[in-house]
């Protein structure tokens, strides 16, 4: 038995022999997978940006997110769709939805943000302003929770909004890493402006949502052992 796995291995004409050609079409495929994540990132991002104009920005970004969010769990779990004409549709017959169900973490966004304003170059704040930029992440993590559990599940608005919330609560672990995915691409726009206009947007609602449904996947499995 030993010296038949050693001499498969070590003649070259032998069922080894292949692997050239596979490796070499391997690697061309995990290319190509690599080329198409970055084009379909390119669409979302585009996508997601043309809707919000045309939503007037105030109330076209909670849609375009919402849609953007849908469309990378239908990707993620290997569903077939037509981007563009999927997002588009989302958009239109989830405008009222998602606004509705994006208001609460948006306006407690918006308070933090006017405060911070408020704050700069005020002596003696820093840790205050700490304290509002951590409560703005816990916002931006809860509007994530909000607009991916809406898309996985079938719920209630008002039912998904407190969800999400006492998900923050019970999984602290999952807020952090969807902070840290936030702070990541934030730092890397930062660094290169370039990126905001053509992926930095679609990266990280597809990443935010890969995050997100791995939290729900773990939770739904663990729930039939609690109960």
């Amino acid at each position: 038995m030993w010296s038949t796995r050693m001499t498969t291995l070590e003649s070259p004409r032998g069922p080894a022999a292949p692997e050239g050609p596979a490796k070499g079409a391997s690697r061309v495929e995990r290319w190509y997978g690599w080329v198409d994540a970055v084009a379909y990132v390119g669409l979302l991002n585009l996508l997601v940006i043309a809707f919000t104009v045309a939503g007037g920005v105030v109330a076209g970004w909670a849609p375009a997110l919402a849609a953007a969010t849908a469309c990378s769990r239908a990707r993620l779990r290997g569903d077939v769709q037509r981007v563009v004409r999927d997002f588009a549709s989302r958009w239109r017959r989830q405008f009222v939805h998602a606004n509705l169900l994006a208001a609460p973490s948006a306006a407690v966004l918006l308070c933090l943000g006017l405060n911070l304003i408020a704050l700069t170059d005020r002596p003696g704040t820093g840790w205050l302003r700490a304290a509002l930029v951590a409560a703005a992440a816990v916002g931006v993590a809860h509007l994530v929770l909000v607009l991916t559990m809406d898309a996985h599940y079938e719920l209630r608005r008002g039912r998904c909004i407190r969800l999400a919330w006492s998900f923050l609560v019970r999984f602290p672990g999952a807020p952090l890493l969807l902070v840290a995915t936030t702070a990541l691409v934030v730092a890397a726009t930062a660094f290169v402006p370039g990126l905001l206009p053509v992926l930095a947007i679609g990266a990280w609602v597809h990443l935010c949502t890969a995050l997100c449904l791995s939290f729900y996947a773990a939770n739904d499995r663990n729930l039939p052992a609690a109960t």
